[in-house]
């Protein structure tokens, strides 16, 4: 069971320790000249040190004759996450064991203090227990023999002032920002621009989506430049041209904040189509074009989900189609051997 905020009033405080064992069964009848506790604690960083657990188990006693000697062993450990075992054994003058759990270690060793103070004079340590503010829900506690420790009764718990500096702040268990999940998918839709594959500079559109695991990501998209126009040197006559395109890229993340930057590979296909312009037979002609880049990805996540994602990229075509008008000398287009390939648009993180 867990122990309330109020404190313990003597008589429950009595029965508390009774039902553990480590209460003699009848009051001491005639005071013991004072002498030292001998406190062995051993704890894990961000808990109370040895002298803190002493000195509240002093303030406890306060000016209490019985002070009889007593040899004690306090170990707390972790017991997975944040939850903590406390184990308290009495090995003088009255043999006796303790466990407590919870996740406050101050709290479980005001707790310890108080089954010690108690051990030795319980009228002393439900006296000054009470005489403190009350304090935040102390930990479950059970006896060494498996016993439940019984409900408290009204009145303070007793409190153990924090050390200026011996423990350090507690952080807080929170999620991780959505760029540090272990899988992130996105949608993503942006301007194309595209100077590798049409004779002039075209600006289009191209929409896909990825995936990202860790410091990899893998992305397919589908784009079009709806028009640019070339023509035979020295002549009006040409062609206009519209590309389309399917993409897959591959990267890897090389920093991560504030800015994401990934080096990237793709294969892109491409299919270019040419009609023909001022020229005296009409024509259309498509060609596959298949061409492989290397490039980098820049992302800057806004405000979760949204991103705005930007790409540069390096591209050689694998075919160098030519691109001519019957009865006409001339070439109208032949993709170059590399060109560049950019976007700039939105993602959405899910």
């Amino acid at each position: 069971m867990h122990v309330s905020r109020a404190a313990w009033a003597p008589s429950a405080l009595q029965a508390l320790i009774v039902a553990a064992g480590l209460l003699p069964a009848r009051a001491r009848a005639a005071p013991a000249e004072p002498r030292a506790i001998e406190l062995r604690w051993e704890a894990p960083d961000g808990c109370p040190p040895a002298d803190e657990v002493r000195s509240e188990i002093d303030r406890l006693l306060g000016t209490s004759a019985q002070r009889q000697a007593i040899a004690v062993e306090i170990a707390v450990a972790r017991r997975g996450g944040a939850r903590l075992r406390l184990d308290l054994r009495v090995r003088a003058p009255v043999p006796g064991e303790r466990a407590i759990h919870g996740d406050d270690c101050a709290a479980m060793a005001r707790a310890a203090a108080l089954i010690v103070a108690m051990s030795i004079d319980p009228d002393a340590a439900a006296r000054n227990a009470a005489a403190q503010p009350a304090q935040p829900a102390q930990p479950q506690a059970s006896g060494g023999d498996g016993a439940a420790a019984p409900p408290p009764a009204q009145g303070r718990a007793p409190r153990i002032p924090p050390p200026a500096a011996s423990r350090p702040p507690p952080t807080a268990s929170r999620p991780p920002p959505p760029d540090e999940r272990g899988v992130e998918g996105a949608l993503w839709v942006s301007a194309q621009v595209e100077q590798a594959l049409v004779p002039a500079i075209g600006v289009g559109v191209a929409a896909g989506g990825g995936i990202r695991v860790g410091w990899l990501r893998a992305d397919g998209a589908a784009g079009v430049v709806p028009s640019s126009a070339g023509r035979i040197a020295g002549l009006t006559a040409g062609a206009d041209f519209r590309l389309w395109f399917l993409e897959v890229d591959a990267c890897a993340r090389a920093l991560g904040r504030p800015l994401g930057v990934y080096v990237c590979a793709l294969g892109r296909q491409h299919w270019l189509l040419a009609r023909g312009r001022e020229v005296d037979e009409a024509f259309t002609r498509t060609a596959p074009i298949f061409a492989a880049g290397l490039g980098t990805l820049l992302e800057w996540r806004v405000a979760a989900p949204l991103k705005v994602e930007g790409a540069l990229h390096a591209l050689v075509p694998l075919q160098r189609p030519r691109f001519v008008v019957e009865n006409l000398e001339g070439t109208v287009y032949r993709p170059p051997a590399a060109g560049l390939s950019a976007r700039l648009g939105l993602a959405l993180a899910f």
